[in-house]
């Protein structure tokens, strides 16, 4: 079964679509918003806020498409194609998240007006780079499929050796030309030959698939030891986040939500860090 998702981000299976959208456009069965046929397409990510919000970027990524180069003239560039990056993200999040959505999408129509050369000039530049890497990548497969072919027609051949090798042999002994011994070591020595040749054919085919790398220098010393580094915060030292939770210092802490989690927040880290913020300096203005 084929899932398809649209832009409002809910997922039909493709049965679905071609029953309920005859016609070009209807409604999305589940918020009721106006879709397009055409616009469906097949789903990649499980997680339905994930595919909503790289269907989005992609989309505001060809409008908002300013490279560093282009800020050159500011006082500060860097400073300003930070700030730009910055710009593009919140778009991006108010249209995946539904935050002040349409004033979202008329600051995108005048940004669009007021860059629309600009715009189709960086579209090509970058289609352009696009399809040169494609390009790359695709001769890159060639080549590696035709180094694929050239390996299985030594392999074969190498193969055929041996066995109209093996069948000459057998002949040999059956018509007794010459003694058991001598028959045998000149099989063995042809055999050999043929091996050092055919490994001399697979090791020259190898190395044009590696590139040539200079050795890393050596250099002699005595080897890193770890030392944990002693921090004094003149003040009682701060409780193991370990053992935050079971003595109730997480009871008025916010938990933590998914989205946090996943980018490596927890209760624990903030509170943690309130507490050696609180215990730090307490010792400064007791007298001695």
């Amino acid at each position: 079964m084929k899932l398809l998702v649209n832009v409002c981000g809910h997922k039909l299976c493709e049965t679905c679509v071609e029953t309920l959208f005859t016609r070009p456009s209807a409604a999305c069965p589940e918020c009721n918003t106006a879709l397009r046929r055409n616009d469906f397409r097949i789903q990649q990510f499980e997680d339905l806020i994930v595919e909503k919000e790289v269907d989005i970027r992609k989309r505001i990524l060809k409008i908002y498409n300013k490279l560093e180069d282009d800020f050159q003239t500011a006082s500060d560039p860097l400073r300003a194609y930070n700030d730009y990056l910055e710009e593009v993200e919140s778009i991006i999040w108010n249209l995946a998240n539904g935050q002040d959505v349409e004033e979202t999408k008329k600051q995108i129509d005048k940004y669009k007006k007021d860059n629309e050369s600009l715009i189709r000039k960086n579209n090509f530049k970058l289609g352009r780079e696009e399809a040169m890497i494609t390009s790359q990548i695709e001769e890159d497969e060639r080549l590696a499929e035709q180094r694929r072919v050239e390996a299985l027609l030594l392999e074969k051949q190498e193969k055929n050796d041996k066995k109209k090798e093996n069948e000459q042999f057998l002949d040999r002994l059956t018509r007794g030309e010459l003694p058991l011994e001598d028959i045998v070591a000149e099989h063995a020595s042809k055999l050999q030959k043929k091996s050092l040749l055919f490994s001399g054919r697979s090791t020259q085919g190898s190395s044009l698939q590696k590139e040539t790398v200079a050795p890393l220098p050596s250099t002699e010393g005595s080897k890193f030891v770890y030392v944990a580094p002693q921090v004094e915060n003149n003040g009682p030292t701060a409780p193991d986040m370990e053992v935050l939770a079971s003595r109730g210092y997480l009871r008025h802490i916010r938990s933590a939500t998914r989205a946090e989690k996943a980018g490596g927040f927890s209760s624990e880290l903030a509170c943690g860090r309130a507490i050696q913020e609180a215990f730090a300096g307490l010792y400064l203005g007791i007298e001695t």
